[in-house]
């Protein structure tokens, strides 16, 4: 993979660190802006959890058992483990008659400092429903339940919820279903790999659905109103996903990944944008998504100072260097 350097943190004048990846900005199917290898493949990891949610909304679950608008944004959602993430998740898992030990997410620390440290100090031990993924598990077992299929194996490659997911990222993607490779994501589903270039053609189609067939355009439409309705589903706290939800104003549709991806789709100017950061540090995927929002015209500087600071300071905030994005 022939990834270049696009973020740098400096010190002193010195380089200090280099974060090397690659990018790819489509705009209406065409793209428009690139750096690093845009053709190879790389695992979509959560970032697929959008298209994902397409089987559930398919299937028929959301309306046969009664998910909410919130409920639904967290089958989208890499949440932060918080009470509010937890009870939509047992909720669903409620509303279809199962419990958390049929999750095959497994478990771990929240992703949000905030909640992981107010755990500890509540002596509270994390388990399955405070995963990550367990909104989408949770989703793909109501799937499961809808289509008549076995809810026991929901997570295994060729059971039919599975199966519609690699359609739907192939139809999407506007690849072959053969010409995806599949591996096992860290929460045990499968995760497919396709390149940048077709992974910012899907995101941009689905934010902008109305080239789809009717029936996955409606699923795409509503699951980007959901998203749109509960950003804190999606992530939660002062997490980016959220952030981007919340100052785009039901533009953008982000969505983070393990090991340094992110997609971000526009609705309306029909961009997609596909992030992989070769180390996987999410410091360089929040800065260069930051910058190419910016010099795309989408977002004002003013709407990623959290995430975007351009100086590299002391923890008393003095600035000592600078934080470098190379968009060309």
């Amino acid at each position: 993979m022939s990834h270049e350097a696009l973020v740098t943190f400096t010190r002193s004048n010195l380089d200090e660190s280099h974060h090397y990846g690659a990018y790819c900005v489509v705009q209406d199917g065409k793209v428009v802006r690139r750096r690093g290898d845009i053709g190879v493949p790389c695992f979509y990891r959560s970032a697929a959890k959008p298209i994902q949610a397409l089987a559930v909304v398919e299937s028929g679950a959301p309306d046969r058992y009664g998910f909410t608008k919130e409920e639904l944004a967290l089958v989208v959602g890499s949440h932060s483990g918080a009470p509010m993430h937890t009870r939509a998740a047992r909720s669903m898992l409620g509303k279809v008659g199962e419990s958390p030990a049929l999750l095959r997410c497994g478990g771990h620390t929240s992703l949000d400092p905030e909640v992981r440290d107010a755990y500890v100090r509540e002596g509270y031990r994390t388990g399955r429903i405070e995963d990550n993924c367990s909104g989408k598990h949770a989703g793909m077992i109501g799937a499961a339940k809808a289509m008549r299929a076995d809810p026991v194996t929901y997570a295994e490659p060729d059971h039919p919820v599975q199966q519609q997911n690699l359609s739907n990222i192939a139809l999407l993607a506007g690849l072959p279903r053969d010409r995806i490779d599949v591996g096992i994501d860290g929460c045990a589903v499968p995760s497919c790999a396709v390149s940048l270039e077709a992974m910012a053609r899907a995101i941009e189609r689905f934010a902008n659905p109305d080239g789809l067939p009717a029936g996955t355009a409606a699923a795409a439409q509503r699951i980007a109103d959901a998203v749109w309705s509960h950003p804190e589903m999606v992530a939660g706290g002062r997490r980016f996903d959220t952030h981007l939800l919340r100052v785009g104003k039901g533009r953008l549709l982000p969505k983070m990944g393990a090991e340094g991806m992110q997609t971000i789709g526009v609705a309306g100017e029909r961009f997609g944008i596909a992030i992989k950061i070769s180390d996987g540090g999410r410091r360089a995927v929040e800065a260069l998504a930051s910058a190419l929002l910016l010099d795309l015209g989408l977002l004002e500087t003013s709407d990623l100072l959290e995430f975007y600071p351009r100086l590299v300071k002391t923890r008393e905030g003095t600035p000592v260097g600078d934080v470098k994005v190379r968009l060309a």
